[in-house]
């Protein structure tokens, strides 16, 4: 009993920081119940680190990762080389006007040549995408396509803001 005890305040502590409390309740209980997605102006910050070895690139992407946390952006995805930096897509995410351009300059003045990135403002939503054993917490963002496109075109130590 003290063991079952122990795990459920252990995973409202895990994964209270980011769903509801409803979310994390229905979860203990095994109940696949889930909210419906939330719509919400959500800004995206793109960035793409290069480096010469893994270990260079590893360490650009924690160096990212942490000015994009000290601006109050959430990481929502790394995936090879690029980070994922949005404000507005969690339920704690209460961004400051000029958050996203301040987060954008930091970058580029921290990092110059070894990144670029691209950033951009819409409406999405944000929740559980996903069934079964597959759910992740995400958002989508209309344009999302374009924006990779942009960022794969665009030069290192530069940033484009892209309209979806």
């Amino acid at each position: 009993m003290l063991r079952t005890f122990l795990e459920k305040r252990r995973v409202k502590r895990t994964f209270g920081k980011l769903v509801e409390p409803e979310v994390v309740e229905a979860m203990i209980e095994g109940r696949e119940e889930r909210p419906p997605l939330t719509e919400s102006q959500i800004e995206v910050v793109l960035v793409f680190v290069r480096g010469n070895t893994p270990k260079e690139i590893s360490e650009l992407i924690g160096r990212v990762g942490q000015v994009a946390t000290a601006h109050q952006a959430f990481i929502d995805g790394l995936s090879a080389s690029v980070i994922v930096a949005t404000f507005g897509a969690h339920p704690a995410s209460h961004p400051a006007p000029g958050a996203r351009a301040a987060l954008v300059a930091g970058l580029l003045e921290q990092f110059g040549a070894s990144i670029k990135v691209v950033h951009g403002a819409g409406q999405g939503c944000y929740g559980l995408f996903g069934v079964g054993d597959t759910l992740r917490y995400s958002f989508i963002f209309p344009g999302f396509d374009a924006a990779l496109g942009l960022l794969s075109r665009a030069e290192f130590g530069t940033a484009q803001e892209f309209k979806p």
